[in-house]
């Protein structure tokens, strides 16, 4: 029987495709090992999406999508459906284990949590920001303003983020390693105070694809390649020629490098928390929010209009103290599903939530999901074990893309127009969710305008500036 004074800690991996864990895409030794004593969620798949909408879930219990709940997001970035704060009304993962006597802490880089308009810490009696990560403009100047950069020597990215990063000497500056030594060193620091709780986020491997290089170099090396961090870089557009196959490669390698660099990373934490004896009582959980394009289909990146499974198919594992080998769970989960089962873990009560207790030995589980939705600012994916249908939630005249996973696992080839009736029901089962026919009406409108980030004060001084005013450094004259 799970003790009530079991630790907890979860890791989340920001823009970790869930094939980088279980194909040959990369080396990721210390994951593979996690796995082996652990269960791994096979059939796990993201709920509302991106960044946030996933964190709002996988923290409460509760599905972003649809997008039910309007809650200011002035100067949020970016202004999608469903990209705003925990409604007051939802209770996180946090504040039940802290109403229980946990001591929580969390430990991220991950700046959108943090931005004014959030309140992702919530619960948490302790939290420690990594600044800097992305666009977080933690140190702010003149350089950090200018395009094109003058930092980072071949490296070719937004001048805002090398500016942050000017001063890193070694691997231990990058800022996965400094989220997980911070990690490592609170639970250190909590010895003898149990029970705790840790959330730990990392955005790596998340853009910008910045690992040291030795590790890119692992993958793909040679003279005179370019290391394009902002990998959308490359896609084709009207003023972009066709990517060099160098490029294409030695990007991917950008990526891959930066998955195993936090591969090292993560093994390194765990190798501290066996040293100190910490595995024996502490149930951990690996997650990762969604995945990215690495050309799979001819471009980087990552949209709703491409909920293929290297963008929505996630990684979930959890390592329990009685587990003693991998057990692979086949059922279709989400991510609203880890608050009721680590609290079930835990044997802590809650409410009735959206997501259910998943976890194999559970006394009580609920019936296995037939299907999962998936939501992405206007975009659905309604996804079964033989289909996964794609559409524009508002737009009725956009076309809606059917792929068969039998015969099409890579989801390659639209077969709407041979199996309408598989279209009609995953509608059907789309418009149950949402409670309406489509198309769809949501009750979050996000406010449009610009966030406060270097980005939107470039574009500030642009307009300005066509409107016939003049900048001097950071003047307007």
């Amino acid at each position: 029987m799970p003790s009530p004074k079991l630790n907890l800690i979860v890791f989340c991996f920001g823009t970790l495709r869930r094939d980088a864990l279980t194909t040959d895409l990369c080396r990721t030794p210390h994951f593979d090992a996690f796995a082996e004593r652990a269960v791994v969620y096979d059939n796990a798949w993201g709920e509302g999406l991106p960044t946030v909408p996933f964190r709002r879930a996988v923290h409460t219990g509760m599905r972003s999508y649809p997008w039910r709940h309007h809650v200011g997001d002035r100067g949020s970035h970016p202004n999608i459906l469903g990209w705003h704060a925990i409604p007051e009304h939802h209770t996180t993962l946090a504040e039940y284990l802290y109403q229980r006597g946990y001591a929580t802490g969390l430990v991220t880089d991950v700046w959108h949590l943090f931005k004014a308009t959030m309140n992702f810490v919530r619960g948490f009696v302790s939290w420690d920001f990594v600044r800097g990560q992305e666009g977080d403009t933690y140190t702010l100047a003149r350089e950090a303003l200018e395009e094109p950069s003058p930092y980072g020597g071949r490296r070719l990215g937004p001048a805002a983020y090398l500016y942050q990063t000017r001063d890193r000497r070694n691997d231990e500056d990058y800022f996965v390693a400094r989220v997980l030594d911070r990690a490592a060193e609170w639970v250190e620091g909590m010895r003898g105070a149990s029970p705790y709780f840790l959330w730990v986020d990392s955005f790596t491997p998340h853009e910008f694809w910045d690992p040291p290089t030795r590790f890119a170099d692992a993958y793909r090396s040679g003279e005179g390649l370019q290391d394009h961090i902002v990998p959308q870089s490359l896609n084709r557009g009207s003023n972009r020629p066709e990517p060099d196959p160098r490029d294409i490669e030695r990007t991917r390698a950008l990526y891959r490098g930066y998955v195993t660099f936090a591969d090292e990373r993560f093994g390194r934490f765990m190798d501290r928390l066996e040293r100190i004896g910490a595995l024996r009582d502490t149930v951990v959980a690996v997650l990762s929010d969604h995945g990215t394009e690495l050309w799979d289909q001819g471009q980087f990146g990552k949209s709703g209009a491409r909920m293929h499974p290297y963008n929505t198919h996630i990684n979930w594992m959890v390592r329990h103290p009685d587990v003693d080998r991998r057990h692979d769970a086949e059922a279709l989960v989400q991510n609203q599903d880890v608050v009721p089962t680590l609290l079930q873990l835990l044997s802590v009560p809650h409410p009735p939530l959206d997501g259910v207790v998943v976890w194999p030995w559970a006394p009580e589980r609920a019936p296995e999901r037939d299907h999962v939705v998936v939501g992405w600012d206007v975009y659905a994916s309604v996804r079964d074990r033989n289909w996964n249908l794609l559409l524009n939630t508002q737009d009725p005249s956009a076309p809606k893309r059917l792929f068969s996973l039998q015969q099409d696992p890579r989801e390659e080839r639209d077969v709407a127009a041979e199996h309408p009736e598989v279209v009609a029901r995953q509608v059907s089962r789309l418009e149950a969710l949402l409670g309406a026919p489509l198309p769809a009406r949501f009750v979050h409108t996000p406010m449009r305008g610009f966030a406060a980030t270097p980005g939107g004060l470039r574009e500030v001084r642009r307009q300005r500036a066509q409107a016939g005013e003049r900048w001097e450094g950071s003047n307007l004259v």
